[in-house]
């Protein structure tokens, strides 16, 4: 820690000597991306590395051999064997190998805009869904709002709740909503909230920010709510709700990750 610095020598936001980094420090991997065939970057106002005739150098760990030169062909794609991208993924995808969007299983819009004539290629076909769990999925007539779960930078998972320093700067449970959904519901800062899903409900503080903003989706205006995690046992926070009482069972078609980033849900003010 005492050898950490955040300076930032050349002004586009790359801090070599501080926190978290790819391999050999790198602090953007495939940057060697950023350039053309020739090693000229694509932007001469935000170089990450570049071919000088010699070397590749630049405001990063070049993701390439530093002294392989443009013209031996070497490709930007430092962890694929072939050295170059993929437009399709070669197995172990249960969905086919080329990407294509799904919406979630709880939708806002009701319909894939990529096919909005297949009912059948609304969400994903390759999910794993049990048949009861079908009845537990939402629809945007009753719960309007679209939730999704994640982390803060204070804690870690539940293990914090049980570290004092930790409590004190995130002691209580929280939902962020953007300040037009706040200014629709009558909602103000430190406000108490019931969010629900078609799964069950949590209470919690409402947070008012300017970071969520509402989003225009095939002409319909759709509100985001952000719900963290890291409460629902008890610890040295204040008690609160496990987040996943909101969250639907769903197994994603290649990973069997649930789907929990993206959920409806219905906000109302207590």
């Amino acid at each position: 820690m005492g050898r950490r610095d955040n300076s930032d020598p050349t002004g586009i936001g790359n801090t070599l000597n501080w926190a978290w980094a790819w391999p050999a420090n790198r602090r953007v991997l495939y940057n060697r991306a950023s350039a053309d065939v020739a090693g000229k970057p694509f932007n001469p106002l935000r170089k990450l590395v570049e071919w000088n005739g010699k070397a590749w150098v630049g405001a990063d760990v070049p993701d390439t051999g530093v002294g392989i030169a443009p013209e031996t062909g070497n490709g930007p794609f430092l962890m694929n064997p072939e050295g170059v991208a993929r437009f399709f993924a070669r197995k172990g995808m249960a969905e086919g190998p080329f990407p294509t969007h799904y919406e979630p299983f709880d939708t806002p819009i009701g319909k894939n805009p990529m096919y909005p004539n297949n009912p059948k290629a609304t969400s994903s076909p390759a999910a794993r869904v049990f048949p009861h769990i079908w009845e537990t999925f939402g629809k945007a007539d009753e719960f309007p709002h679209v939730g999704t779960t994640y982390r803060l930078t204070e804690h870690f998972h539940y293990w914090t709740k049980h570290s004092l320093v930790n409590a004190i700067t995130q002691p209580e449970q929280f939902v962020e909503i953007g300040e037009a959904l706040a200014k629709e519901l009558g909602i103000a800062a430190g406000d108490r909230v019931r969010v629900s899903s078609k799964r069950g409900a949590i209470k919690a503080v409402a947070v008012v920010t300017k970071r969520i903003k509402p989003m225009k989706i095939e002409g319909k205006t759709v509100h985001h709510v952000g719900i963290p995690i890291h409460w629902g046992f008890k610890g040295l926070t204040k008690p609160g709700y496990l987040a996943n009482i909101l969250t639907p069972f769903v197994g994603d078609g290649n990973s069997n990750t649930p789907e929990f980033k993206t959920f409806l849900v219905k906000v109302e003010k207590v």
